[in-house]
């Protein structure tokens, strides 16, 4: 079996006044390899510039399994 990497995405929860059960927001073209720092500067940042406060990251991964 050969796996090859096709894309990354990464939806980060936040909650905050007015959406106190968290309102997602999604990023696409991460790269291959996310790192647990890497979200949690991502994370940051969006808390910096919102009023928000981050909860949460979910990374998806999608990966093509080709049999050989």
């Amino acid at each position: 079996m050969e796996k090859n990497w096709l894309k990354t995405a990464v939806a980060v929860t936040m909650s905050g006044e007015g959406h106190e059960d968290g309102l997602k927001r999604s990023f696409a073209n991460m790269p291959e390899v996310v790192t647990d720092d890497q979200i949690k500067c991502l994370g940051n940042v969006l808390e910096a510039v919102s009023n928000d406060k981050f909860d949460f990251a979910t990374v998806t991964t999608t990966e093509k399994i080709v049999n050989n």
